[in-house]
């Protein structure tokens, strides 16, 4: 299987991405080689440790730099010294797992699911997705981004103890002695590599203090910052590969060498840098702001990197050209525009929960952080009415300056757009007391050749109303490959969509790879002031012997409050067809009739009515065949209920469904 899934890889490349990975290879080879040559130089100390504070001190860094630990607020400090205290004694929140203990003495190789010691080879060739051999890569991955130590050193910028700051120390020591330059799963991404940059950069800026006497640790610093920046600048992601991972590669790369900009070449590693994230801010979203990957957490992922580059470059009087600007306001624009009222955001596409940069012990907040900076830094006033409050990471983002704007914008009403025609999202809406918001999805399937974090999703949509959730996307549950779960959450069947014979829209080819993909096409959208309409259609299963057209059309009257969906299937022969609808965990379903069903959630009742012609059955939890299950963050599932309408047909088909959101 692993051979089959390299073979179908090779084929999605082109020639010019063949000799770049030949290329690759060929510097990973000399670096294995020499790789005690090429580590020498970043071990032998250039500066002194009073140098290297004052270098930071010469860097305007990010709302900190007129930050004094009598501005924080109660709340946020009392949170951070709270999850600090369980840090120190190595307590630590890992994924799925809960709080774990990481032991006595921290293991940076160490696969916490399995239980997994993995080995010091040479990281560039170590096959991460090996899970046999390594285990699941986010469960080693995730304590080495260094995340946690940026709460110990605010814990110390806050309370000045040492005890804190030495905890950092003992980790920063712990973490270079285990993994050796080039060793290790440490070293197989250089994603990781880059994440870790900017934790080590907000670590130290927390940490200036302490450091002025610690010249170990100064020392620390300068080798991680020097050999992970040479790592990263040398391995940048490029072709099919250069998605998310190319915008974090830059983005690290470039506040490291902002920060420690009198290091040996960090000028023109920071010039690099600087032009990829340039370019790549475009490249990787469409023109209204939707991020190519159609996954929604790699849209907040790239938001973050780019807003923490162009940040710190904007207090520097560096700063990025306007369409830069201009396109990260569009982003934070789409990102508002389907968030809940809560800031909730549907499951569109992959997730792994990765983040930038953890500034906030609330990590669930986001969203809401990401929309309170924009609204500062884009004078939006809807920003800020969707943010609600500002958040503790928009502070250390932006300051008591930021903060003292924010409170100061208007309470202005500003609807942000409906439509993303160039993404493919329509939002459908209501502003009565069903407070109904339909997201409608007729874009792509994903970024470039191979589509990784995307899924088979075409002309799927979500509901909410009444500020809850009721038709949902499943979610993405693991990477893991050769998971069956790994399939079936992408998979076509596990959204508010039409299954043709058992087929998906487009064909799983591995675990982040695609083959033949549907194509979406949006024909009409109609907006007025008594309804939203949108009609959409996918040419998944044009490939089958007997072709077949899906052609969608949502309708959401306002006066009646009525949700009308009309599924046109156009074929010649006989096929199977399948209608799904996933409902979240909270929803409770009572049948009226065969295909008259209720919908209660938190006491509010919705009502589907589906089409006759089909024979309809209600899954929860199943294993043969997966169906019925919900993911709310990546290892995690729990059972909800699948209503699964199915019946085979001949020549082409209309179907219809009505969901009542008042009766």
């Amino acid at each position: 299987m692993q051979v089959s899934w390299y073979y179908r890889r090779l084929r999605s490349m082109c020639f010019g991405e063949i000799l770049w990975r030949i290329k690759r290879v060929l510097w990973q080879a000399n670096a294995r080689m020499f790789r005690k040559w090429r580590e020498l130089p970043f071990r032998t100390s250039g500066i002194a440790p009073t140098e290297l504070v004052e270098m930071l001190d010469k860097v305007s860094f990010y709302g900190l730099s007129d930050i004094l630990p009598c501005d924080v607020p109660h709340k946020w400090f009392n949170n951070t010294i709270a999850v600090a205290e369980k840090l120190l004694q190595h307590r630590y929140d890992y994924l799925a797992l809960g709080e774990v203990n990481l032991g006595q003495t921290i293991n940076w190789n160490h696969e916490y699911k399995r239980g997994i010691d993995t080995p010091l080879l040479f990281g560039p060739w170590m096959d991460y997705r090996d899970s046999e051999c390594y285990g699941d890569f986010k469960y080693f991955w995730e304590s080495p981004r260094l995340q946690h130590l940026i709460t110990l050193a605010k814990a110390y910028y806050l309370t000045n103890e040492e005890r804190y700051a030495g905890e950092v120390a003992k980790q920063i020591t712990s973490f270079v002695e285990q993994s050796p330059f080039l060793l290790g799963v440490n070293w197989i991404m250089p994603m990781e590599v880059a994440t870790r940059l900017v934790s080590i950069s907000w670590i130290t800026a927390f940490l200036k203090e302490h450091l002025k006497n610690d010249p170990q640790t100064c020392e620390l610093v300068e080798y991680i910052v020097k050999s992970h920046v040479d790592y990263v600048a040398s391995n940048y992601a490029a072709y099919s590969s250069a998605n998310n991972h190319l915008v974090a590669e830059a983005a690290g790369v470039f506040i490291a060498s902002t920060c420690f900009h009198q290091l040996d070449k960090m000028s023109s590693y920071r010039q690099k840098a600087y032009d990829i994230l340039s370019r790549e801010i475009i490249h990787q979203h469409h023109p209204d702001g939707v991020n190519k990957e159609q996954a929604v957490h790699y849209q907040i992922f790239a938001f973050q990197f780019f807003l923490l580059a162009g940040l710190l470059a904007k207090a520097n009087s560096i700063d990025f050209p306007n369409q830069y600007w201009e396109m990260l306001e569009k982003s934070a624009n789409f990102i508002a525009a389907i968030a809940d009222d809560d800031c909730g955001l549907p499951n569109i596409g992959d997730s792994d929960d990765g983040k930038a940069l953890q500034l906030s012990e609330t990590d669930c907040d986001t969203v809401q952080s990401i929309l309170a900076t924009s609204a500062v830094l884009f004078k939006r006033s809807d920003f800020k009415r969707k943010a609600k409050t500002f958040h503790e990471t928009s502070f250390w983002l932006l300051g008591q300056k930021g903060k003292s704007e924010f409170a100061r914008l208007d309470s202005e009403i500003v609807l942000s757009p409906q439509v993303f025609d160039r993404g493919g999202y329509y939002i459908l809406s209501t502003s009565n007391k069903t407070k109904a918001k339909i997201i409608f999805d007729c874009g792509p399937l994903g970024f470039e050749t191979i589509a990784a974090h995307g899924h088979a999703d075409s002309l799927s949509f979500v509901l909410n109303a009444y500020n809850r959730p009721y038709f949902i996307d499943p979610g993405t549950y693991t990477y893991v490959a050769g998971d069956s779960y790994r399939d079936y959450f992408r998979s076509t069947r596990a959204h508010n969509t039409i299954v043709v014979d058992g087929q998906n829209q487009s064909e799983i080819a591995g675990p982040f790879l695609w083959g033949q993909k549907a194509n979406s096409f949006a024909e009409q959208w109609n907006n007025n002031e008594n309804h939203d309409e949108v009609t959409g259609w996918h040419n998944g299963y044009h490939r089958l012997p007997d072709p077949v057209t899906h052609r969608r059309t949502i309708k959401l009257d306002r006066e009646q409050d009525v949700i009308t969906i009309d599924d046109h299937l156009e074929m010649k022969g006989r096929h199977k067809i399948e209608q799904y609808f996933h409902l979240h965990p909270e929803c409770r379903i009572e049948k009226v009739t065969d295909n008259i069903l209720q919908i209660e959630n938190e006491g509010k009742r919705i009502e589907l009515a589906i089409d006759s012609k089909f024979n309809c059955d209600v899954y929860a939890g199943n294993e043969r065949p997966i169906c019925g299950w919900f993911s709310s963050g990546y290892d995690r599932k729990c059972p909800t209920h699948t209503i699964v309408c199915c019946g085979v047909f001949s020549g082409s088909q209309h179907f219809g469904t009505q969901i009542r959101l008042a009766f």
